[in-house]
C-alpha cells in the first residue's frame, strides 16, 4: 500500500480504524485513527456507503483480519488490513 493513496482516501471520507483495545489505543496509536475494538466491529456505526475505503490495523494483524471479515459480511467491499503497528510504522504513519 502507498501512504499517499491511503491519506488521500482518508481525506476524502475514508476511515482508518485501530481495532485494538482502548487500553492499547491510549498507549499510542496512529494519528487520526478511530478506535473501534474488533469486538465492537459488528455493531459499529459506519458510513452507509459500502464502497467507503476502510483501513484497519491492530498490534500484529490478526484482529484486523477478523474485523475485515466482519466488515465484508456487513457488505463493505473496500476494506484493507494494513497489518500491525510495525507495518504502520514501515508505511510512514505518524503515531501519537
Amino acid at each position: 500500500m502507498d501512504l499517499k493513496q491511503i491519506q488521500n482516501d482518508i481525506a476524502q471520507g475514508g476511515l482508518l480504524i485501530d481495532v485494538r483495545s482502548p487500553e492499547e489505543y491510549s498507549e499510542g496509536h496512529v494519528k487520526n485513527a478511530l478506535l473501534i475494538p474488533h469486538t465492537q466491529i459488528f455493531s459499529a456505526q459506519l458510513p452507509e456507503e459500502k464502497l467507503t475505503p476502510i483501513y484497519l490495523y491492530c498490534k500484529m494483524g490478526p484482529r484486523a483480519d477478523f474485523a475485515a471479515a466482519v466488515l465484508h459480511e456487513r457488505g463493505y467491499s473496500n476494506v484493507t488490513n494494513l497489518g500491525g503497528l510495525d507495518d504502520m510504522e514501515a508505511l510512514g504513519f505518524e503515531f501519537v
